[in-house]
Formats: C-alpha cells, structure tokens, sequence
C-alpha cells in the first residue's frame, strides 16, 4: 500500500499526541502510535494508559489499514523533512518514507496490541469556551501536589454547580480555588483529574475552540472538532475546599501586586526557592525578609492595613506563585490573630482565591 500526503496535513495532529507516549515503560507498545487509515477518515491514538488522545488526519483512502509505529521517532523524522509531499510505503511490517533523494524505513507493530482507545459517553456533559477551560487550569495547576503518599491531591478537583464550574488545586500547604459562572452549565458531580491529563489539554487547546467535557464513572473527555483528551478521573475523595477557606482573618492588608512581586524576588534572591521568608504587618506597612549563611535581605513595602502587628514565616516560592497568578493592580492578604491559613485574593477577581499556611518556625 503506497500513500502521498503532504508534510504538513500529518505533521501537526502527530505533534499533538506524540507527548502521551512513554519514553520508558514496562510495555514497548506505548512508545507507539496507531494510525488507522480509513475510507471516511483517518483517525490517529495515542496512550499510557492513565490518558489518551484522539486526533485526525485530513486524508482518506480506499484501502483500509492500521499503522503502529514509533511515536517520537516518527515525529522527528517528519520535521527534518522537506514541507513538501511524503511518500508513505507500506509492506509487511515496515513503513518507507521517501522525498526526494530521502528513503526511511521504520519497522511496524501488531495493531492488535495496541492498547483498545476509544471515546466515552457519559451521562453528565457540558461545553465551555476554550479560553475559559485554559484560564482555569492556568490559575490552579501551580498548587496541585506532585506528592504520591496523597495521591488524591495529585490532580486537579473540578465540579459544576448552580450554573458555576470551581476548579481546585492543593497540595496541603496550599490551595488554589477558581470559580466562574458559564452560561447553561448544568451541574455536575465532583471530579480530580490527573496533572499530567490537564497538562495534556492545556497543551493541546486553543483559546477560540470550544470544549465538550464527557463525565463518565471512571474517565473525562475533552472534545474539540479535531482532538479528544480521555483520561482517568482518581478514585477517591478530594478535601472539602469550602470549609478550608478561612472566614474570619481580620488582619487585612492592600499591597501593590508589582511591588510585592517584586520585594519577594529581591529577597529570595539570597535563599533557596523553597526556603522561608518573614513577612511582618504593621503601621502600614510590610516587611519581608530572608537570612541565609550568605547574608540578610530586606525589603519594606507600604500598604494600608487594618489590624494588629502580625509576623508570618511562608515558603517563598508558595507566595510567588501566588502573586504572579494574581492579575490585578492591587492584593489583599487577609491574616488570623493566631496562626491559620492566609488568604490571598484580587479586588477584582472575586472568582479566585488561594490560601497559603505559614510555616511554624
């Protein structure tokens, strides 16, 4: 079977799905993909078995047939290729690639291992503008857990209720909630989707498609007209996120996001990225600072704060992700009067909120 296609109509679905194989794994076959050539279209799959992908390939043929061949080796060749017509050979279990004076072959897997990858129906479903899925996962990925001992924080959390999605990410120190309304959002039971998944989707989604989320028992598929995104959904029970938001931190303080950013990349600089800063309110003002065997640092920024003086240690790089995640002109840190959870927050965002424990030192 001989089949022309130019380098370009193949080259970008490969590259979308080509991320989902294993570079090392207990099964080969997951190094591969599976290009099914069809008479009504051809269908390209990917997967670790944890999450899949679907995608097409503008071509049909008369003679149908399935490819397994090496994923990433596969999408290299294509991009050192010329942007012009491939030659594709098949005989055997050996695929030619031929352009111009350029012959490659590339040996073929049984389809019949390739793991079976199919699309779900699910009896919850909804649509949401991509560029609200992207904002979403963009505002929450950072504080999800990378953590296996607590598996079900490795994921992010997502429900719909009331005509409003909340996304959740935690990794127990911290958390990130993003809520937004989206018009006919029917609601939906909760749901923790794997890191790597939503990656994955973030990856692979423009901001003018539309998504279509299939819910089943075990699985979530992402859908747009030319890419589906099947994962796992993790087994278990996520935190409840709305009892850890704190209610009553009277210590609020109004700080400059461009200045606090700032101050904490400044101080940081003489610390590891993960070490503590102490963070001091009073008199309308805020100090940080960080001391290290290499020396001290100290930056006072002026605010308007109502409270008492309070002095907070924090992991520094928890509060730089929190601050470059906060898109307005202005923060409000609200603080306890003993140690509990800070919550960080944008006037006008009101959909977003993240909260910050402080270490104990």
């Amino acid at each position: 079977m001989k089949i022309i296609l130019d380098k370009n109509r193949i080259l970008q679905p490969i590259s979308k799905i080509v991320s989902i194989t294993e570079k090392r794994s207990l099964m080969p076959i997951l190094s591969n993909i599976l290009i099914d050539f069809g008479k009504e279209k051809t269908t390209v799959y990917s997967t670790d078995l944890e999450v899949s992908a679907i995608t097409y390939i503008d071509f049909v043929t008369d003679i149908e047939k399935k490819v397994v061949v090496h994923g990433r080796k596969f999408l290299e060749i294509l991009k050192e290729l010329d942007n012009e017509d491939i030659e594709f050979d098949f005989e055997d279990n050996v695929m030619t690639i031929r352009q111009k004076m350029t012959e490659i072959s590339l040996s073929l897997q049984d389809p019949e291992e390739f793991p079976e990858t199919k699309e779900i129906t699910g009896k919850e479903e909804f649509t949401v503008p991509g560029s609200i899925l992207l904002e979403m996962i963009d505002k929450v990925e950072f504080a999800v857990s990378v953590d296996e001992t607590r598996y079900i924080l490795t994921g992010m959390y997502m429900r719909g209720h009331d005509g409003r999605v909340a996304v959740v990410g935690t990794d127990g120190f911290r958390m990130a909630l993003y809520q937004k309304d989206i018009d006919g959002l029917a609601s939906f039971q909760g749901m923790t989707i794997p890191k790597r998944s939503i990656s994955e989707v973030e990856r692979v989604i423009g901001e003018n498609e539309d998504v279509r989320i299939v819910i089943d028992d075990k699985h979530v598929q992402f859908s747009t007209e030319k890419m589906k995104i099947i994962s796992r959904i993790i087994e278990g029970n996520f935190p409840d996120y709305e009892n850890v938001l704190p209610s009553g931190n009277t210590n609020i303080a109004e700080v400059d996001r461009e200045a606090l950013f700032k101050g904490l990349k400044k101080v940081s600089s003489i610390i590891g990225r993960s070490e503590p800063v102490k963070i001091t309110f009073g008199n309308n003002s805020m100090t940080i600072e960080a001391e290290s065997d290499i020396g001290r640092a100290k930056e006072v920024i002026a605010v308007k704060y109502e409270g008492e003086e309070a002095t907070m240690n924090f992991n520094v790089k928890f509060l730089i992700d929190v601050v470059s995640h906060l898109t307005s002109d202005e923060v409000t840190i609200a603080a306890p009067k003993a140690y509990g959870a800070v919550l960080f927050k944008a006037k006008d965002m009101e959909g977003y909120k993240n909260i910050v424990m402080p270490i104990r030192i």
